[in-house]
């Protein structure tokens, strides 16, 4: 997991483009901290309506449009544009849906300035060509303490996710090298293919949502790429040529895709997240 980069901009108050703080808008560091008058309440079920193959989906914080949860990127880009509201080191949220699903309830009840910092571009422009964006970020506590229990949540559910498959004696998979069928326990299958085949993508204990994992696999053999360097080949027998050839039967350690399936990266989110905060309330 690549860390993110420390937010410069993310601080209570309005900052003009070009860095320079002002007095108004926004809120203070200290004066934020009265913004949470009782405990946190995450959503259970996050709104949002189901799409397409019962995709689930996101609704904008501000307005009733929704987007897919794989499609986040369409509803970023649309907050910006339509809503001039950027959500700051997103991708350290653990739990997207839950996330908006707060804020849009919390907008609902204060201003939008109770909150986000406002950030003033063109400030050296006409009055008329000035505009303001609104970031929000965990400098503020509330969104900081939001984040943390998410990302709390979160690993609680992975681990009793990893916990269930680890005590899975029902799983049922074939090896993608030889299509043996394997019946019981996962390990079996993955350790098969390491021994077997030489084809290692960690101890089964370190794994979790394994089912998917293997899936996610599959279905790239089948589309005849190979796992570690991603070329196409144009017969599965020339795939199997490369990738033993090679000795690419192996994932690839740069794709991000696969994160998820490792519970290492969710502990490391927490405590980078824990560092993080730290160093934001010594400063």
């Amino acid at each position: 997991m690549a860390a993110p980069q420390t937010q410069g901009a993310a601080t209570q108050g309005e900052e003009d483009g070009d860095g320079n703080r002002g007095g108004t808008g926004g809120v203070s560091y200290e004066d934020s901290k009265d913004c949470i008058l009782e405990p946190l309440s995450l959503p259970e079920n996050p709104g949002g309506t189901t799409s397409l193959e019962g995709s689930p989906s996101v609704p904008c914080i501000f307005c009733e449009e929704h987007f897919l949860i794989d499609e986040q990127d369409k509803l970023l880009k649309h907050m910006i544009i339509e809503h001039k509201t950027v959500i700051a080191d997103v991708k350290l949220v653990a739990d997207f849906q839950r996330y908006i699903s707060y804020w849009r309830k919390r907008f609902t009840e204060q201003p939008i300035t109770d909150f986000c910092s406002v950030i003033r571009i063109n400030s050296t422009a006409p009055f008329e060509e000035q505009d303001n964006y609104f970031l929000l970020c965990d400098v503020l506590p509330e969104d900081r303490i939001l984040r943390e229990e998410l990302q709390k949540q979160r690993l609680k559910e992975i681990l009793e996710q990893q916990q269930q498959e680890r005590n899975d004696n029902n799983f049922q998979g074939s090896c993608m090298f030889c299509n043996e069928e394997f019946l019981g326990n996962r390990s079996v299958l993955l350790n098969h293919m390491a021994r077997e085949h030489t084809f290692n993508i960690g101890l089964p204990d370190n794994i979790v949502n394994c089912n998917e994992f293997l899936c996610t696999l599959q279905k790239k053999l089948d589309n005849l790429q190979c796992l570690y360097c991603e070329k196409t080949f144009r017969d599965k027998n020339t795939l199997k040529d490369h990738m033993r050839k090679k000795q690419h039967r192996r994932i690839n350690p740069k794709n991000r895709e696969y994160d998820r399936f490792y519970v290492i990266n969710y502990l490391v989110r927490l405590s980078f997240h824990n560092l993080q905060f730290d160093c934001i309330s010594t400063n």
